[in-house]
């Protein structure tokens, strides 16, 4: 049950697999499941007892919510579960990649560089002030993200820090995360060219390498329609969708 180690529940009819689920801990006393049951054998009857059997090892270790997680389909069982509150719709996830191929330009409204150290507080401070962490949690996470293999950015306007993003670079796709525009800077179209800069600079990289351009993805959630916006108007289209529902420890 420790942290990063997911724990599998198996579901067996007379001797053949007709089930399992997988509850990974997140931290914070807090769980996700996934499951996947065969054709054959899907049903609310099923699902509730893998569902039971998580619930049991997450009590055991102290875990007090657990969310469910699936991708979008037709399903009567999650429908009616849903209305019996076992479930309860939280929001949706969408991973979401660039789609042309069109070189683009730098352009003269940002100065786009990698951060070096003397730079990880300022964006600690950017980061807790626009997401649910304080300073010290942000630059824990800068530095744990660059030992990860990640690599962050900053923008400047005028020799102010604006915005930060991080690319994590794989053989076939870039990944972005903590795109972030300072508070005070928002609305004024610097998220608009942080996104052509770093697309400029995947570009750039794969030129130099005289290498494929590599795909370019970002994830946002459907609770920030102001990021999903940006992104779609940018050329980014939603390729996989995630739903999660909060699993209601009492109706199982």
């Amino acid at each position: 049950g420790r942290e990063g180690k997911p724990i599998f529940f198996l579901c067996y009819h007379n001797d053949f697999l007709a089930g399992f689920a997988m509850m990974h801990q997140i931290g914070d006393g807090a769980a996700e499941v996934c499951s996947y049951v065969h054709p054959e054998y899907r049903g609310k009857s099923l699902l509730k007892r893998l569902l039971k059997a998580a619930r049991k090892e997450a009590l055991n270790n102290e875990i007090t919510t657990m969310n469910y997680m699936i991708e979008p389909h037709q399903s009567e069982v999650i429908d009616q579960m849903v209305q019996e509150r076992y479930f309860e719709y939280i929001n949706s996830e969408y991973l979401m990649e660039w789609k042309y191929s069109y070189p683009l330009q730098k352009t003269n409204e940002l100065e786009v560089y990698a951060l070096d150290e003397r730079w990880h507080e300022d964006a600690a401070r950017l980061l807790a002030g626009l997401f649910s962490m304080n300073f010290q949690e942000a630059k824990q996470r800068i530095q744990q993200f660059e030992v990860d293999g990640c690599e962050y950015y900053g923008a400047w306007q005028k020799e102010v820090l604006v915005g930060i993003f991080c690319l994590l670079k794989g053989q076939e796709s870039v990944y972005i995360f903590d795109f972030a525009v300072d508070g005070d800077y928002q609305k004024r179209g610097i998220g608009k060219t942080m996104l052509k800069e770093l697309i400029r600079i995947v570009q750039k990289e794969a030129q130099d390498a005289n290498t494929e351009q590599k795909k370019i993805r970002i994830q946002t959630g459907s609770n920030n329609g102001t990021a999903f916006r940006l992104y779609q108007k940018n050329g980014f289209q939603v390729i996989s969708q995630r739903d999660y529902y909060r699993i209601n420890f009492i109706g199982i």
